[in-house]
């Protein structure tokens, strides 16, 4: 079956939003990697996973807009869900682990936070 000029575009440019969720995917993990404490290593996550999340699901939608309409709402709906909560579960994660007094690295000096324990 040959497909139409729209199925096709959304295929392409569903692969290019998938790999390049994918190359956010893997920059993350290295940085992950790479940092040396919670802190570090949960900014780097928040920055990594939020956009290739994003990228990764918007090309799923896009290619499953065209096999299934309906079902490509569910994954609109998981997207944008997810693309509001997820920056405030990191934020939240290490907002406790400062709380909890998880040490930072050696040698950081300021402490900005420090005023707002409560």
């Amino acid at each position: 079956m040959i497909l139409g000029f729209f199925e096709t575009f959304c295929r392409i440019l569903a692969s290019i939003f998938i790999f390049s969720g994918l190359f956010f995917f893997i920059t993350a993990t290295v940085g992950v990697i790479r940092m040396p404490d919670l802190y570090n290593r949960g900014h780097v996550a928040g920055k990594g996973d939020s956009p290739g999340f994003f990228l990764t699901l918007l090309g799923i939608w896009l290619y499953e807009l065209t096999i299934n309409p309906i079902q490509s709402l569910k994954i609109l709906l998981i997207l944008f869900f997810m693309f509001y909560s997820h920056p405030i579960i990191i934020h939240a994660i290490l907002r406790v682990s400062f709380i909890k007094k998880i040490p930072f690295m050696k040698g950081t000096t300021e402490q900005y936070l420090e005023k707002d324990k409560e």
